[in-house]
């Protein structure tokens, strides 16, 4: 597997080189028609859900800006299309910068802000510092935030939320076709994923059974949010934790329209689509396939892989206390021998490597899938949560003596896996006299 994994990712640099020049293009001339954008959203109590009605929603930098109305919700029109930190400011409430909105005028940038309540009141007016880094009362030293744009344009990153975290202080280097995450030396096993709440095993397309790695991301990074980032020091509701916690924001579904986008990536194609089911209910959903197999015949080598991968979103709000979000994210993750390769090999060595590799590696199969249900009801001083999830794995795994099928009596290796696993969780997050 670390071979395939290996080579899959010399191909995906080859091919980035000529997408990356086709894109760039299109991109400037899109661009150079500097139009214009909106930057809409909601701003609420964080703690009970509750709005903050008149709050002040200011872009930095700039002089635009509004003031939410009586529901909380703010428009701010005619933005230039660009990236911008968006700041949301209150009496009462500390000040929340949400960093790196990307406004475009294909569609409204949607920023919701949930704003936490100052535990003193205002004695004294301070001037400092803005601070880039949001600090978590749970974990105020380990958090750190990662939002989409910054995932999307690291380079080197391929819009893989795991490339992205290898980069950062406190975790080790692995093979560069592999996306396991060492933190503090422990294994990739020790780390835990959460997608909007609901824990998640696996977050790789061809994933090594026990470990976390693989060499392409399963996760959309266009459905993201943000990414929250736990090195040490857990909050409470992550428990049972080695290593670290990546707790992954999807994005809320639009709401006042259905939109579809489609994207070329450097090895796979997608397509999403968004939008309202009901005045008070939304759903977003998010399709890839790999086009690897037609990139690895036509550079004639031994095996043949496809991904495909598939998560959704739904949320219904009862009302502004109580909410629920359906969830699911799934990959199958398949890839055929190339017989053909070693007929049209090159060179001796190279029909002799495609043999050799033809002649240990296994036909694998695995598929994987995580559903799961998130009910949040919202009081005067907290908020209760309860979750039910499950999730499984399966890893096939076939080879025939000179790959010849016909005879029973040739077969080497069948090797058949699946863990499933369900879980329920209930929280309760309370806040009585600043504790």
């Amino acid at each position: 597997m670390a071979f395939v994994t290996c080579v899959l990712n010399k191909i995906c640099v080859k091919n980035s080189i000529a997408l990356l020049f086709a894109v760039s293009l299109f991109v400037g001339s899109y661009s150079a028609q500097a139009q214009q954008g909106i930057i809409r959203g909601q701003v609420v109590n964080k703690l009970n859900n509750e709005v903050v009605p008149f709050a002040n929603v200011v872009i930095q930098g700039t002089t635009l800006g509004a003031a939410a109305d009586e529901n909380g919700k703010f428009v701010i029109n005619n933005v230039p299309a660009g990236l911008y930190n968006v700041e949301a400011s209150f009496v009462g409430f500390k000040k929340l910068v949400l960093y790196e909105i990307q406004v475009t005028a294909s569609r409204p940038a949607v920023v919701d802000f949930q704003l936490e309540e100052e535990a003193n009141s205002l004695e004294e007016v301070v001037v400092s510092a803005s601070n880039s880094f949001i600090k978590s009362d749970e974990a105020p030293l380990s958090l750190r935030t990662i939002g989409t744009t910054e995932i999307k344009r690291t380079p080197g990153g391929n819009r893989d939320i795991s490339r992205v975290v290898r980069s950062l202080p406190g975790v080790a280097s692995t093979p560069s076709f592999r996306n396991d995450i060492i933190i503090r030396g422990g294994a990739p096993s020790e780390n835990t994923f959460y997608l909007d709440g609901i824990q998640i095993p696996v977050i790789n397309h061809f994933q090594t059974q026990g470990s976390s790695g693989g060499p392409v991301g399963i996760i959309n990074v266009d459905l993201l949010k943000e990414v929250n980032f736990y090195s040490g020091a857990f909050p409470a509701n992550r428990g049972n934790t080695m290593s670290s916690v990546f707790d992954f924001q999807l994005k809320d579904a639009r709401t006042d329209k259905w939109a579809f986008n489609g994207i070329i990536g450097a090895t796979d194609l997608g397509v999403t689509a968004e939008g309202p089911v009901s005045p008070k209910s939304s759903f977003v959903v998010s399709a890839r396939r790999s086009y690897l197999k037609f990139l690895f015949n036509i550079f004639n080598l031994p095996f043949l892989p496809v991904y495909n991968d598939l998560q959704f979103k739904y949320k219904h709000k009862f009302d502004d206390k109580n909410q629920i979000t359906v969830l699911g994210i799934g990959a199958i993750d398949d890839f055929e021998l190339n017989f053909d390769a070693p007929g049209n090999a090159e060179t001796p060595e190279e029909r002799e490597e495609a043999e050799y590799i033809l002649n240990i590696l296994p036909v694998s199969t695995q598929w994987n899938y995580t559903v799961g249900v998130r009910y949040d009801h919202f009081r005067k001083n907290g908020t209760s949560t309860v979750v039910v999830s499950r999730n499984a794995l399966n890893n096939n795994a076939v080879k025939y003596q000179g790959n010849d099928e016909s005879n029973p009596a040739n077969l080497l290796q069948d090797y058949n896996s699946r863990e499933t696993e369900t879980r329920f969780r209930v929280e309760d997050y309370s806040v009585i006299n600043d504790w």
